[in-house]
């Protein structure tokens, strides 16, 4: 919204001068201010949520902050322009009874055009809460068809539960929202679909078709919230549908710890943010058609379960993903991965399943997965893997070990996939 005006008509001073001779002694100018690049406060902008919060400008990535005040007896709209564009004007009593004709006064513009072409600029910068800094990158939340974009502008201005940036649990909503719309949520899912509205009666309806709940494990002591409601729905983010939340049985305190779908019409691409859920242990999607490569980032999670099969995944298995020493499981067969297993698959001491069927994966298998005395189950069928199964490997008497063993040597393996049998 701008405040500049470049030519008033001798009706229009007429009529804003007798209110300004009213109330020009009783406001402020209350258009908003916001500090420029240069360091100069210039008129113009408007009201945002976004305002209360700092901001990370377009040029070269430098701050700048932006600030707003309202009043509640602010000058009545379509009259702050003129009225403080005029000051000087005044109305002196008419001795006769005739109408005073006023010459039309001199409008200077509002601000100079330096001034004005940085107010531009300015209105066109995306304001970013401090917490997004680091974590989403400023070229993804410029783009306003990022799934990320969307997110915040969903949490800034759509969210009825309106959390305030530094409430507790701000963050995991954003990223939920932000995977919600980078997996087809509202499009392709199946299930659990956000409202329409805000109303209670389109909210009703969504939960009316959202049946999914995540996979109750036992993991310790630890109590765990399970969420059962549509998604983006006016409630805290550990009660929707398909994730959990451990270390309390308050939903609005729980940090997430579970993600879990399963032929939900899932696609798209795992977006990077999902490193910052610091307390995930359960990431389980299945059955989609997720693309794309695997974010290193998970690597750095307590992550116990990573179940991403029958998907469309391609790429390496990150080397990040092996320093996840805390995983058990990782399932990943019936996608596109390619390159090998790394031998830094040794770090992770307590794996006890490890299934990659079905993929373009290659090269030896690593000896050092003979140091996985935990691991119980490994196939690798539909592969391009060759040599030798290491004795190492051998001599850990697997439960269930499956290669294609016209690739790779394999006498200890408890069965030999076939082309016969695809």
């Amino acid at each position: 919204m701008k405040f500049s005006v470049t030519m008033l008509a001798a009706s229009a001073v007429t009529a804003a001068a007798a209110a300004a001779s009213e109330e020009h002694h009783h406001h402020h100018d209350h258009r908003f201010l916001r500090k420029s690049k240069a360091g100069k406060s210039s008129k113009g902008g408007k009201s945002s949520r976004y305002s209360k919060h700092s901001t990370l400008g377009r040029y070269g990535g430098s701050y700048s902050y932006s600030m707003s005040s309202t009043n509640s007896n602010s000058i009545r709209p379509g009259q702050s322009n003129i009225i403080h564009q005029m000051e000087h004007i005044s109305v002196a009593p008419p001795k006769e009874p005739v109408v005073a004709a006023l010459e039309p006064a001199e409008v200077k513009p509002s601000v100079e055009p330096e001034e004005e072409q940085l107010q531009e600029e300015e209105e066109d910068q995306i304001i970013i809460p401090p917490q997004l800094i680091g974590i989403t990158e400023l070229d993804t939340l410029n783009d306003p068809n990022s799934p990320q974009a969307r997110a915040l502008k969903w949490i800034m201005d759509e969210d009825a539960m309106g959390l305030d940036v530094k409430d507790e649990g701000w963050l995991q909503r954003y990223i939920m929202a932000a995977f919600y719309f980078a997996t087809g949520g509202g499009d392709n899912w199946k299930e659990c679909n956000a409202p329409k509205d805000n109303s209670q009666a389109a909210i009703d309806a969504a939960n009316e078709k959202c049946s999914l709940e995540a996979t109750q494990y036992k993991i310790g002591k630890l109590e765990r919230v399970y969420g059962t409601k549509a998604w983006l729905s006016p409630v805290p983010v550990c009660e929707w549908a398909s994730l959990a939340c451990h270390d309390t049985d308050d939903s609005r305190k729980g940090t997430i710890s579970q993600i879990e779908f399963e032929s939900n019409g899932l696609v798209g691409k795992l977006i990077p943010e999902l490193a910052y859920l610091s307390n995930l242990q359960f990431l389980i999607l299945e059955k989609g058609k997720l693309s794309g490569s695997i974010p290193p980032g998970l690597g750095e999670l307590p992550l116990i379960m990573l179940d991403l099969d029958y998907n469309e995944l391609s790429g390496n298995i990150p080397d990040e993903i092996y320093d996840a020493t805390t995983l058990q499981q990782i399932d990943l067969n019936n996608n596109k991965l390619t390159g090998t297993i790394s031998p830094k698959i040794k770090q992770l001491k307590t794996l006890t399943f490890f299934q990659i069927d079905h993929n373009g994966m290659e090269g030896e298998i690593p000896k050092e997965m003979g140091d996985l005395k935990r691991l119980s189950i490994f196939t690798l069928t539909e592969n391009n893997f060759i040599g030798v199964m290491p004795a190492e490997v051998c001599d850990n008497g697997l439960e269930t070990l499956i290669a294609d063993c016209e690739k790779v040597d394999c006498p200890c393996c408890t069965d030999c996939f076939e082309e016969d049998d695809a």
